[in-house]
């Protein structure tokens, strides 16, 4: 059998890594690495990070997706470690060994906060074990019940596994415990008093008085007995191990799934402080398999999409959205722009990644075209425009030939394809006017309709003197579009305000006719703005870098530091560089990659080492003074360490994010203005931005749910409530969830919730949904 052990120089590595890490403070567990071919790697990924699983299809859905995304576009699983003690770390047969190196540092940064924070003090310690025994319980079970059944009432359990609480391992609740049955058909018991022998003496010993109280007491027992439990519970799934109708194997199945989203929460938890991303304003277009597209749509709908990174096909594979962010916008001499987060790295021309707010005037970026990344399936337009004859743009030397189509009307929510017909009369009309709508639905269609769009949008432009080639544009916005289109097929243009420039007209000609190959411009930065706008994260495979408004983005941000300073050689650093650059923490590491999270942590660091906190500190009126204070303590590092130690993302916000903060942040909150139709901000108040960070944190911005009621209307019917917090639930996943749930209780389940302002019930009968009004 092959060995997967380190070879020895690796394992030289380690050793060393590890004592640096530990110098440096971290505490973490004995790490076991693997080395792994990569079969094997994506297999245990597809497992979550264990080698043993309970078989279902949604396992191997997953390997068949990374197998390919490995075989067909190069992606690469660089990290994969468990939370376990002996924690087990893989790494991938193959790689570098400067990639090896720097997965076995980040390695020791997780694992360190996997042993010291405290919301991961109550998670099982052996999981690979528990795993495991889970499998093999599982798999006796399919043994005696038969594969399809167990499988489908897995995919029902999984429906609900978010429906746990996720602090029940910290604070004790009242359990939801009856010793009476949920339904007794039988005719209420009578109250016959105490026994007596001879009848005269009946009303002697069971005077009418005391036969009242025992009724009255009957009466209060089955009233409990009607409704439970006596308080809500949040633990939906532990409600229904303890009540539902459910067979043995059920239970057991069951059980498994909540044990393991109990084990799986505290990761959820501590996002913020234990990885990172940077990020794009919303509105930038991203080159994917989808088309160009604006990164707020691949986040908001959590698409799976592929992007290039300037060379290769990438996958996404994560996806976040920060609110009120400090932004730094860039623009370029040929007039790409560019607006994100000011951590948020591009590629120069130099091969070095730069973060936004360290560029400047004169800095030369990397321009990323040809990368002939296009969407496989055509577009659709709401409605249809009348076609009309047009001109078709045809390289020299060719009889020019006319694309005509049949006059026809459809009604305005009509539905229709975008073919090559269409897309030539777009790309006509939207010489004449912005048509945004058609716009759009060109970046998302395939290379054939982009072409046919830009043939007749390009028609009629004569050639100047030089062989160039000048294209008016009826907005900026417009010409914003048709540059990165032109871009992604190889074509380098100008763009002053509506005009593009194109400096070799047989270049586009050359594009119109064929596919390009990925090509690398270079090009100045000639203005930089700083501003704030809700920004949009993708996490993507391998490279994490990706091609969106003509640049190449990276979204990765981790702490270095062991590596740069400590364990990279001369001849590795550039290539390490290239993998992961830049620092992030300000502590032994990687307890923060969110941007938030990161200037909250540098925000303690500095508060601690010079002293700014504490009731002197906090009764002093005088700003300037508060300003300079510095006691010179020499705190932050033991406080930081600290914050590991005792906080999840909610008390972490709760407990340092100050108004100071906030102001130097320049935070608000925002609102959607229906009568502008714009976003607008709504408040810069301390009190209301921490209250809507807080909000979109707790419970991981998930709906919570509480079983009020296990025997409603004494039927034995099951009757939630949706602790309304604002945000109204999506009603095609509460419909599913209360089915999923009919299945499991086999009697009806009601749901009470708020939308629009207004109490409902919904109710599903195992047939059908209702809704009433409550109030």
């Amino acid at each position: 059998m092959k060995s997967t052990r380190l070879p020895a120089h690796l394992e030289q590595a380690r050793q060393e890594i590890e004592q640096i890490a530990r110098s440096y403070g971290l505490d973490f567990f004995p790490i076991i690495y693997e080395v792994l071919d990569y079969r094997t790697l994506y297999e245990t990924a597809a497992f979550g990070g264990f080698p043993t699983r309970y078989p279902h299809w949604r396992f191997g859905m997953e390997y068949d997706q990374l197998l390919k995304g490995h075989i067909w576009a190069g992606s690469t699983i660089y990290e994969m470690v468990i939370n376990n003690n002996p924690a087990y770390a893989y790494l991938l047969e193959g790689n570098e060994d400067v990639t090896q190196k720097m997965v076995m540092a980040h390695v020791t940064g997780h694992v360190d906060f996997f042993k010291n924070n405290m919301w991961f003090a109550h998670t099982n310690r052996k999981m690979l074990d528990t795993m495991a025994n889970h499998a093999a319980r599982i798999q006796r079970i399919i043994d005696r019940i038969g594969y399809d059944q167990v499988e489908e009432f897995i995919d029902t359990c999984l429906s609900l596994e978010n429906l746990i609480d996720y602090h029940a391992p910290y604070i004790r609740r009242p359990e939801a415990v009856t010793p009476r049955p949920l339904i007794n058909d039988e005719e209420p018991p009578v109250v016959e008093g105490l026994p007596v022998e001879r009848e005269y003496m009946r009303d002697y010993i069971n005077p009418p008085e005391f036969l009242e109280a025992q009724r009255r007491k009957l009466e209060a027992e089955r009233a409990r007995q009607r409704r439970f439990p006596e308080n809500p519970q949040r633990d939906v799934l532990l409600f229904l191990m303890n009540f539902a109708p459910l067979e043995n194997w059920q239970h057991t199945v069951l059980e498994i799934i909540r044990d393991e989203a109990y084990y799986f929460a505290p990761q959820g938890m501590t996002k913020i402080l234990n990885e990172g991303w940077a990020c794009l304003h919303g509105e930038s277009l991203i080159v994917t398999d989808r088309g160009l597209i604006p990164i707020r749509d691949v986040v908001t709908q959590r698409l799976t999409a592929r992007v290039s990174d300037g060379q290769r096909r990438q996958t996404v594979y994560d996806w976040n959205v920060f609110t009120a962010y400090p932004t730094v916008t860039i623009r370029t001499r040929t007039g790409l722009s560019l607006t994100g987060s000011h951590n948020h790295r591009i590629l120069l021309a130099n091969g070095e990644w730069r973060r936004l707010d360290e560029l400047h005037c004169g800095d030369q970026v990397r321009i990323a075209g040809g990368t002939e990344l296009w969407a496989t399936t055509p577009a659709t337009l709401r409605r249809r425009p009348k076609l009309k004859r047009v001109l078709a743009y045809v390289p020299a030397n060719t009889a020019a030939q006319s694309v005509l189509a049949r006059h026809r009307s459809y009604r305005r929510t009509a539905e229709v394809v975008v073919d090559e017909t269409l897309a030539a009369q777009l790309g006509r009309s939207c010489t004449r006017r912005a048509d945004h709508r058609a716009l759009a639905a060109i970046c998302r269609s395939p290379r054939p309709q982009v072409v046919a769009f830009l043939r007749t949008f390009c028609a009629g432009t004569p050639r100047l003197a030089d062989n160039s080639v000048t294209i008016a544009c009826p907005t900026d916005s417009v010409a914003a579009t048709v540059q990165l289109l032109l871009l992604n097929l190889g074509v380098l243009v100008t763009r002053r305000d509506t005009s593009l420039h194109i400096a070799d007209a047989a270049a586009l000609e050359r594009a119109l006719l064929a596919p390009s190959t990925p090509v690398a411009w270079t090009d100045d930065i000639v203005a930089i703005e700083h501003g704030t706008a809700d920004v949009y994260d993708i996490s993507v495979t391998e490279t994490h870098r990706y091609a969106a408004q003509g640049f190449i983005n990276h979204n990765s941000y981790w702490h270095s530091t062991i590596m740069t300073k400590h364990v990279a050689s001369a001849a590795e650093i550039i290539a390490f560089a290239d993998l992961h650059s830049g620092v992030v923490a300000t502590s032994g590491g990687r307890l923060n990659p969110y941007k938030l999270g990161l200037e909250l942590l540098r925000d303690i660091e500095d508060r601690w080492n010079k002293g700014k906190f504490g009731k002197e500190y906090e009764e002093c009126d005088d700003i300037a003074l508060k300003r300079s204070w510095d006691k010179q303590l020499g705190l932050g590092r033991q406080k930081i360490f600290e914050v590991r130690r005792l906080y999840n993302d909610v008390t972490f916000i709760d407990e340092f994010l100050t108004p100071e903060f906030v102001m130097e942040q320049k935070l608000f909150t925002f609102r959607y203005n229906r009568d502008t139709d714009l976003y607008e901000i709504a408040s810069r108040e301390f009190k209301e931005v921490k209250e809507k960070l807080l909000f979109r944190l707790t419970n991981f911005g998930q709906p919570v749910i509480l079983v009020e009621d296990g025997n409603y209307g004494n039927r034995g019917e099951l009757y939630l409530r949706h602790r309304h917090e604002g945000v109204d639930l999506k009603m095609d996943y509460a419909r599913e969830t209360m089915r999923n749930l009919y299945k499991i209780w086999t009697r009806p389940v009601h749901l009470e919730t708020v939308i629009e302002e207004k109490r409902r019930l919904l109710s599903f009968d195992g047939r059908d949904f209702s809704e009433r009004r409550m109030d």
